[in-house]
């Protein structure tokens, strides 16, 4: 299976081994003056002082600062560190100095509290964890020490922010003190280890670790540079953080191979978005289709100071629906489907005729003349009662689980994304994915259904409970939870969110609503029948 044409390689970058930390060098040697990455524009809000743009010289000698202390602290090439910080300018520089140290990054969403991070110490055991001072009003790097106590892989705690607690390192006092200062280079060792570990869930699987490995991350940045023709004089306006295939194939890595700007946006504030499209020039961007629609039907893209060449529809629902009207720039559209958190496919939207369904086999892109493939798709085996089977995808920007377990790399290279489709078109060359009702996709998280089910039924006012879904153009599936209260005890949503809250489990967890039912549908061996609580409602 080829990937990105020898031609097509040597046009985005020189020959020699590619890595993502070698890049940025590269560009810092090559362009050490041009504005590299930027944070939005509200970062006050956020708690983080002003806003700041670095060149390619100073990400790089923060990146090299970082990877620095990294390595004076002990890590060892292969050692994990826990990130979960938000989408600024520091959580890319963060994983890059990780990678020059030759470390496994394990990217942590911003949402996940106490009840997600702990497990995922448990599964990944990493040596340090970091993160920021404070962030949407809680002591973040605080929890952090106190998930650190309690779990004996973690030797260090490290943080970006003022006032950060005694015993956690500060990153920025790092790399202020390494600035202006001439020093010997960071060389990162050979990588044997993966580059990333993100995570997913799978129907009875609640967590489910994802190996990304460098390769497959810089044909994740090569699919996109491809795709959307990005060169150098591109700005990317990235809303999507470094913890899934959106983020990594919008905003880290095209950036680094085209030699782009990067503008970060922590999601969201449609407002502040608005303002840093126009303001830093943005050509490059993407976001849910309904939230396109709106740009387009305020005016936005029609103002002069809007720049944009290519508009990304982000794909988060497993039921694809045809788009809404998009009453402007037409021409400028690409969509991006992050399917099974296993990989982000971008395709340009004028070059087929109906987004909403997918190529089945081989997906080709073309760059004059030359042909790259790098995912192919294919349906497993049927699902009892329908004609569905569950989508494999297999080529140089999938990533996989570990062996025996639901993600793991089958016989023929493919690896199940969790998804159900069926064939499509009179040729059956494309395919429509389906909803799975025992997989949930809210924000962009997947979310295991009995997981969400163990937690509400723990709550102790109810005597049974389940969740169940209903769609939402925006967030993709709306959360609500069936309950069979105990006798005489008052139903209260509040209560429950603070029952999960105390747990600190993630907010986007919480069910909108509740309603009361007789009883949860189950059938003769204790399956829940998650399809007659739709019924009921």
């Amino acid at each position: 299976m080829g990937t990105l044409p020898a031609e097509a390689m040597q046009r985005i970058e020189e020959s020699g081994p590619l890595t993502a930390e070698g890049l940025l060098r590269r560009r810092a040697r090559q362009r050490p003056g041009v504005v590299a990455i930027s944070d939005p524009p509200n970062l006050p809000a956020l708690g983080f002082g002003r806003p700041r743009s670095l060149t390619y010289r100073e990400a790089d000698d923060a990146v090299d600062a970082l990877a620095s202390l990294f390595i004076e602290l002990g890590l060892e090439p292969g050692d994990r560190i826990a990130v979960q910080l938000p989408n600024l300018i520091l959580q890319p520089l963060t994983l890059l100095a990780a990678w020059r140290a030759s470390l496994t990054v394990v990217s942590l969403p911003m949402l996940w509290r106490a009840h997600e991070i702990g497990k995922a110490c448990e599964e990944v055991e990493p040596k340090a964890l970091i993160g920021v001072s404070r962030f949407g009003g809680e002591n973040h790097a605080e929890k952090l020490c106190e998930i650190a106590s309690t779990h004996l892989s973690v030797r260090f705690v490290l943080g970006f922010g003022p006032d950060l607690p005694d015993g956690v390192v500060s990153l920025d006092e790092v790399i202020e003190a390494r600035r202006g200062v001439a020093d010997r280079l960071v060389e990162a060792p050979m990588r044997v280890t993966p580059a990333m570990i993100t995570f997913t869930a799978r129907a009875g699987a609640p967590m489910v670790p994802v190996f990304r490995g460098e390769d497959e991350l810089l044909a994740q940045g090569a699919l996109t540079v491809l795709a959307l023709s990005l060169d150098r004089g591109d700005v990317i306006l990235n809303p999507y953080p470094c913890t899934g295939p959106a983020g990594l194939s919008l905003g880290l890595m095209p950036w680094l191979i085209s030699g782009a700007t990067l503008a970060q946006h922590h999601p969201f504030d449609h407002a502040d978005f608005v303002r840093q499209l126009l303001t830093t020039g943005a050509t490059v961007t993407a976001l849910p289709s309904p939230i396109l629609a709106e740009l387009a039907e305020d005016g936005v893209l029609q103002r002069p100071e809007c720049r944009l060449r290519r508009l990304g529809a982000v794909w988060s629902t497993p039921e694809l629906a045809p788009p809404p009207p998009f009453n402007g720039a037409a021409s400028l559209l690409f969509d991006l489907y992050p399917l099974g958190d296993l990989a982000g496919v971008v395709l340009r939207r004028e070059t087929r005729a109906n987004p909403a369904s997918l190529p089945l086999g081989r997906v080709h892109l073309e760059d004059d003349g030359d042909s790259a493939v790098f995912v192919e798709t294919k349906l497993g085996p049927r699902r009892d009662g329908d004609g569905d089977g569950e989508l494999l995808l297999r080529g140089p920007v999938v990533s996989h689980g570990p062996a025996g377990g639901p993600i793991a790399v089958d016989r023929e290279g493919f690896v199940a994304t969790g998804l159900f489709a069926a064939p499509e078109g009179a040729d059956g060359g494309s395919l429509r994915l389906k909803r799975d009702v025992e997989l949930l996709h809210h924000g962009g998280f997947a979310i295991a259904a009995s997981e969400l089910d163990q937690l509400y039924q723990s709550f102790p006012g109810f005597l049974d409970a389940a969740c169940f879904v209903l769609p939402d153009p925006i967030v993709g599936d709306r959360i609500f939870a069936a309950i069979v209260p105990r006798p005489n005890e008052p139903i209260w949503l509040d209560a429950l969110h603070k029952f999960l809250e105390e747990r600190e489990v993630a907010p986007y967890k919480f069910p909108d609503k509740l309603l009361v039912v007789k009883q949860i549908p189950r059938d003769a061996g204790g399956r829940l029948l998650r399809e007659q609580i739709l019924k009921q409602v």
